[in-house]
């Protein structure tokens, strides 16, 4: 762990050592860069790892690794920059910065619509978010990346 401690810089909280430290982008510290790996990468080699993990499980976590580093790399839209982008295309907004009781109904909506499994490539890229309403199980196919679909139960889940 790392504490601020002067005005002059940060030290190490075990010793009086400088920390080595770099500024980096959000998009960085997911997916690297050339000197630092990334997290996504250092949690697929976690997952990879970790013998009693079932396959499913594993494909789903890696699917959900797979949004985040598109969202970190503008690949995807953050869902606050969707909801905006609906907000502004909407039929009935005026550019007033006001969002009507209907705006906002077709809004939620569209979110249900997507959680339904509607497909949405600019939010959820090839997530497939379809699930059984009726008993509440999420199916295995609602949960895996398009490029995820063709690996073994032996998969290695690296980028």
């Amino acid at each position: 762990a790392v504490v601020s401690t002067q005005s002059t810089g940060i030290q190490c909280c075990r010793c009086d050592c400088e920390p080595d430290i770099e500024e980096m982008s959000i998009n960085d510290i997911i997916n690297g860069n050339g000197e630092f790996p990334g997290i996504s990468k250092v949690l697929r080699a976690y997952i990879k790892h970790m013998p009693e993990l079932e396959f499913v499980t594993a494909t789903r976590i890696c699917s959900y690794i797979s949004l985040i580093q598109k969202r970190a790399s503008g690949e995807l839209l953050t869902t606050a920059t969707w909801i905006r982008k609906f907000v502004r295309n909407h039929p009935q907004y005026k550019q007033d910065s006001v969002v009507s009781d209907e705006m906002t109904y077709d809004l939620m909506m569209e979110c249900r619509e997507i959680t339904e499994g509607k497909t949405c490539p600019d939010l959820i890229g090839n997530l497939r978010v379809d699930s059984d309403f009726n008993n509440r199980q999420y199916r295995r196919d609602s949960y895996i990346d398009e490029s995820e679909t063709n690996r073994s139960p032996n998969f290695s889940p690296t980028n």
